[in-house]
Formats: C-alpha cells, structure tokens, sequence
C-alpha cells in the first residue's frame, strides 16, 4: 500500500497544471460554499439570540391557560420560596417575574391602546438590556410609581420626562384599573412596533394598577447557553404543579420565527447544492479527462505486469489526494475571512435597517463558525469526489489492452 500511495503522490504532479486547476476550482467552490453558510448560520444564530434575549427568554413558566388566552385572569402566583428553589441551579442566569397586560394611555387629547409591561428593573436589565435603550430622563427603581415610555409612544401622546400620563384598564377580576404616572424615563426601543406602543412600570406598582397583588403573567428564565434549554426544562417541569403551570422553552414560543429560518434555509440548501453540481461536474470533467489522456499509459502499465485492481486503486487514491487538497486549503483560506467577520459583522445601512428591524431583527450579518459547517462541506466534496472515482475504475476494469496500445 505504502508503494501505491507513492506512485499515486508522484502522479498528481507530473502534470503540475492540471492538478492546479483541478486543486484551485474544488478550493474556490467549497471557500464560498463555506463563507455562505457561514454567514446564514450566524444570522439564524443572531435571530434566535434577539428573540430570546429581547423578550421570550430561555423558557418560561405560566399559568397553564395563559398562552392560549392571554388574559389578566390568566394570571399566577408562586411563592418566592420556591422560585428561589428553582434559582439555585447553575445553569440559569436570572429568573425574571413579569405581569404584562393592555391600557388605555392618555395625555391631553390623544389617547392611544398600550402594552403595559411590569417588571423587575434591575433583573430585567440582566437579559434584555433595556437600561441601554433609555434616551431621557433616569431608569425607574423597584420601589418607584413612576413610569417609562417608548420614544414613539411620546411623541405619539406629545409627553415628555416629567410629564403625567393616564392609564385607564380592566384588573384583575374585572377590577377597575386607573392611575397617574410621571414620566421618569424616555427608551429608544430596538423594535418599531415595541418603540410605538410600550410603557414600562415597576412589577409592584403594576401589581397595584391590575389589582393583581403578589402574581405574574411569566417568570422567564435566562440561562448562560442556548444548549442546555432541555435540561433545564425537564427539570423546572419535574419542581412544580402540571396542574397549574406549564413551562415553555423558547422554540414553543417562537414557532414563526423558526418556520421563517426553516425556509430560508431550505432555499440556502438549494444554492449549496447548486454550488455542488457545478463542483460535481467540475470533479468529474477533470477525472474524465485525466482517465481518456492516460489510456495509452494505463495499458502500457497493465501490459508489464500491473493488475488492473493496482491500477485502478493507484488511480482512487491520486483523486483522494486532490480532493484532499482542495479542502484542506479551502478551509484554510476561508478561516481567515470567517474570523474577521466573526468580529465585525456586516451592517447594514439606508432601507435595509427599517425592513429588519421591522421584523424585529438586529441590521446585521454575524458570521458563525460552528464546526459543523466545516465538516459537512469535506463530507460533501468527499462523496462527490467518491462517486466521480467509480468513472476511471470502471474503465480501468473493462480496459482493452491493445486498443489503449493502440490510442
């Protein structure tokens, strides 16, 4: 075997133009097969990470009615003992109680539906960063009755920091819920819809406003890695009543989300595979050729002693060693390119920014470089390069030795 992978290794060079080209088109294809799905894996990876990290969480615990119906009715309450229970696995970051419901806002003349959102100030900040959206004025405490807008729902209702807005809802049990609040704070919320119609109160004084003393619509879970959300799902489900609460990871929340990426990378496959046909057919060209051009040498091989199986397997490992090349120095150079985008993500810029964020997406293009992306692409050029061996194989096999002579 040693002597075949030898003659095999000398081969590829004696005809240094050919395996070049053969080397360099394999190269550039599996290069941009690579930066392609790098850059759509980082973007699927940066879309999960907004939804999650912006709003959904890692998972959450509700009330078991809550998700079909979203009703202040549908509320829960826990004690803190055994949320404090559930806190102390590793794996979650923070546990996030939140009563979120809908009001009228008020300020003079214009009147406009919000989303009322009451939360924990300080653990809210850990996973969603809001503090980092605030524009004017401060950030409310736990303890404030004040309360915070959205940019575009301020200038919607033409208040300002400092100012008194009116909010006028049903509570709990169908209690009347009403009350004044001075703007504290003014965000700049990444999301228009959010930046048009959200208002932010602390989760006791929101409490208060519904008459929802001591409950929640969600506590949400924040965890320190994506791939431990079953984990610790199983085991936030085994602490507490199926009775009366459900837990739901971030994909049962999120299903449009993934059905979106479902499709975009169905149509991402469809162009790595076009990609691939074009490698395929590059593959094959240069082995068929390769294979017509040494007839004469094959037969001459096979006509001193050489068995045909020898030469047929000298002539595989030679079509090994180039795909081999070919990916190795395709991945090589394309390392380089995915750490630098890895670091400094593409951003968009004009139009584009409005349309994602429309959709609730950072405006722009992270790279991944996970590396199942690498693999797959060698696995791919090596069962092209496997099927493309059995075309010089089958004539080796069948070669008529006097008509090579011959040729």
């Amino acid at each position: 075997m040693k002597t075949i992978i030898k003659i095999a290794w000398r081969n590829i060079w004696r005809n240094k133009r050919r395996t070049m080209i053969t080397v360099a088109s394999i190269m550039f294809a599996l290069f941009f097969a690579i930066i392609m799905r790098g850059f759509q894996r980082g973007s699927y990876a940066k879309m999960k990470e907004n939804a999650v990290e912006s709003y959904s969480g890692y998972l959450q615990v509700q009330n078991k009615d809550y998700w079909d119906d979203k009703n202040i009715n549908n509320t829960m309450t826990m004690d803190q003992e055994k949320i404090d229970e559930l806190a102390r696995d590793d794996r979650i970051k923070v546990i996030i109680p939140r009563l979120e419901s809908f009001a009228l806002a008020s300020s003079g003349e214009s009147t406009k539906g919000v989303a009322v959102m009451g939360i924990d100030p300080d653990k809210e900040d850990m996973m969603t960063q809001v503090k980092s959206y605030l524009k004017e004025g401060s950030f409310v405490e736990p303890e404030d009755k004040s309360i915070m807008l959205a940019e575009g729902l301020s200038k919607f209702l033409g208040i300002g920091v400092n100012d008194t807005l009116v909010l006028f809802s049903s509570g709990y049990h169908g209690a009347t819920a009403a009350g004044l609040y001075p703007v504290k704070g003014i965000l700049k919320l990444p999301t228009p819809e959010m930046n048009r119609s959200t208002v932010y109160l602390p989760i006791l004084e929101a409490q208060n406003l519904f008459s929802a003393y001591d409950r929640f619509t969600a506590l949400v879970f924040d965890l320190y890695d994506m791939d431990q959300v079953n984990g610790v799902l199983t085991s936030v489900d085994s602490k507490i009543d199926a009775d009366q609460y459900s837990v739901m990871g971030w994909e049962t929340m999120n299903k449009e989300l993934l059905q979106m990426i479902e499709t975009d990378n169905a149509g991402g496959v469809i162009m790595i595979a076009i990609l691939y046909m074009v490698i395929a057919f590059g593959i094959f060209g240069t082995v068929l050729m390769m294979t017509n051009e040494r007839l004469r040498e094959f037969s001459v091989m096979i006509s001193v002693g050489m068995q045909k199986r020898k030469l047929a397997t000298v002539v595989i490992v030679e079509l090994f060693f180039l795909t081999a090349l070919a990916v190795i120095a395709g991945i090589i150079i394309s390392l380089p390119v995915m750490y630098y985008f890895v670091y400094n993500p593409i951003e968009f810029s004009g139009d584009a920014v409005e349309v994602m964020q429309d959709f609730n997406f950072e405006p722009i293009m992270p790279m991944s470089m996970e590396l199942n992306i690498f693999l797959f692409q060698g696995i791919a050029i090596s069962i092209l390069s496997l099927i493309a061996m059995s075309y010089p194989t089958v004539k080796i096999m069948k070669l008529d030795v006097v008509k090579g002579l011959r040729s």
